[in-house]
């Protein structure tokens, strides 16, 4: 679930989001969940005083890893300079490929150095750098030893995606430590897109990890330990370590299922608030879906390790992970207001797209349909009025519509570049469709059906834990194309699929005033920005729809009603 251009795109919800009632924390009260400080979590362990040699670790981890693909030692150093040294074995090869970019971050292999390889005797083998994370030796070799420089990014906002350290916490990811599995020979020449699709697949394979911490560090990650500080990992691309010398772990259980907080730094709110918080969201995304995206799920929530504004915040959903780093508010009410806007964002992600077997492009319907679905959330639970919401609205028609090529590449098409041109369009133009959508749905169907049941169906056809009930691709065992198979469900809606063409697979214009006067709103040009109200006459089937968004006409009238 984010970047600068995500930051931008979102930065909408944050802003209108500081204007929360100061009512906010009864409604919160009102839904506290049964949870416990764990004295000693499931996952949470005090490194012990190694005083073996790497080498002497890696011997008596052999019993624990033969039949993993990939064993690992990470030493954990802190100290400046910010390091993990890194020594293991997997299947003979002579290519050593490292991610080099990821989510727009770019430069990750030059931080890989003092690569040694091995063979299965100890004998050291010629070893070749290429370019910066990628390695050729001169025979197959099965056992490795390199560093990682993990200093915290330059840009704040791509620590949420990369892994760093600092004196007190870090957050290791493996994807980005870890060599990837070879899928072509290292001189392969290869495009900047291909080398993009390619760092997105977070299929990287199973490993066995052994940390190695300072004296009264901690660590905690939602993979499956073997040991007191040995991770079994089912998949590489997917496995987030948080690290920290004062990391507080809680827990909560929702319908059987798991919900790990972990947190570090000092903020306004408590733990069992920030716990509270997301469990209501997680039951909110649950009534749209009907079921839980996986067993155990699990919330890290870190300060950015560079000195940030407060309204700062940048996250990203991995597997079965949040990872969210947010800037301080001093006052509780604020805190709690910036907390609900990637919560109810990046917690949606946890089944879109990370519980679905769907590949490609289709960053429109995953990040900009659900910015708008998180937005509904928002006003379902209270955490944002109904203007509030035509706010955001608002300001996203008015992003739209300043950007030179708002209007260029349709919404698939802007999905191919959104780390680089296509943001705007992805993110503010895709939120703008999906609640035009919404409405339509809503209205053709007679109040019977919403974008929720696309969601819903979507997920019934692809999900990725379960054997699917559709035939997926030709080709046998392979995922679906996300926008072949959203746009199925999409255009399965009686009297929408020209909507659907239109605004999706072609690069066609919103008229916002147009658009949504069918709907009892009015869209109006007060300067510089957009301002998006109710009518002052609306139809029944108009008043009645925009009550299913969240309108509160009883509210508005000065007339006292009888009840």
């Amino acid at each position: 679930m984010s970047t600068d251009s995500i930051r931008s795109k979102k930065k909408d919800l944050s802003s209108i989001s500081k204007t929360v009632r100061l009512d906010r924390r009864k409604a919160l009260a009102s839904v506290r969940s049964s949870s416990e400080r764990l004295k000693s979590p499931i996952g949470i362990w005090q490194s012990p005083a190694w005083t073996l040699g790497i080498v002497a670790l890696l011997c008596c981890f052999t019993s624990i890893v033969s039949a993993q693909q990939m064993s690992v030692v990470m030493r954990v150093q802190p100290d400046a300079p910010a390091r993990v040294l890194m020594e293991g074995e997997r299947a003979p090869t002579t290519v050593w490929s490292f991610r080099d970019s990821y989510a727009g971050v770019l430069g990750l292999g030059a931080r890989v150095s003092g690569m040694q390889l091995f063979d299965t005797s100890g004998a050291e083998i010629q070893t070749h750098r290429i370019a910066p994370g990628q390695f050729e030796a001169a025979r197959p070799a099965s056992r490795f030893r390199y560093e990682v420089s993990l200093d915290p990014p330059g840009r704040a906002s791509d620590a949420a995606f990369v892994s760093w350290l600092n004196s007190d916490r870090g957050l290791l990811m493996l994807a980005d430590l870890l060599p990837q599995p070879n899928t072509s020979a290292a001189k392969a020449p290869q495009s900047a897109v291909a080398r993009e699709k390619s760092n997105r697949d977070d299929d990287f394979g199973q490993a066995t990890v052994r940390l190695s911490l300072p004296a009264g560090w901690a660590v905690y990650t939602n993979g499956n330990e073997s040991g007191q500080s040995d991770f079994r990992i089912s998949n590489v691309g997917r496995a987030v370590f948080a690290v920290g010398k004062h990391l507080r772990a809680s827990r909560t259980t929702i319908s059987k299922n798991v919900l790990n907080l972990v947190m570090d730094g000092e903020w306004a709110f408590t733990d069992s608030d920030a716990l509270e918080m997301a469990t209501k969201v997680l039951k909110s995304h649950l009534d749209v879906f009907g079921v839980w995206p996986g067993k155990q799920l699990t919330l890290i929530l870190f300060p950015f390790p560079q000195t940030v504004a407060a309204d700062k915040w940048s996250a990203e959903t991995r597997g079965s992970t949040v990872t969210l780093l947010m800037g301080r508010f001093p006052s509780k009410t604020a805190a709690l207001a910036q907390l609900s806007v990637p919560l109810t964002h990046e917690l949606f992600h946890l089944w879109v797209p990370n519980g679905l077997a769907l590949d490609g492009d289709y960053d429109w319907f995953y990040e900009g349909f659900t910015v708008y679905q998180a937005a509904r959330t928002a006003v379902r639970l209270e955490l944002l009025t109904f203007q509030e919401f035509l706010n955001a609205i608002a300001r996203a028609f008015d992003a739209y519509a300043s950007g030179a090529d708002r209007d260029r590449w349709s919404l698939i098409e802007a999905s191919q570049s959104r780390w680089t041109t296509g943001g705007s369009v992805v993110y503010q133009k895709s939120m703008l469709v999906a609640f035009l959508f919404d409405l339509k749905l809503r209205t053709q169907s007679r109040s019977k059906r919403s974008l929720d049941d696309v969601y819903r169906e979507v997920f019934r056809r692809y999900r990725l834990v379960e054997p699917q009930s559709f035939p997926i691709t030709a080709e046998a065992g392979g995922n679906a194309d996300g926008n072949q198979a959203v746009m199925t469900v999409m255009k399965g809606a009686p009297g929408i699929q020209e909507f659907a063409e239109s605004f999706i697979r072609r690069a066609a214009a919103i008229d916002l005033s147009s658009e949504l006067a069918t709907f009892g709103l009015r869209v109006e040009r007060l300067g510089l920005r957009t301002r998006i109200s109710v009518s002052e006459t609306l139809t029944h089937r108009q008043r009645d729809l925009l009550r299913e968004l969240g309108y509160n006409d009883y509210a508005r009238s000065p007339i006292p009603r009888k009840h």
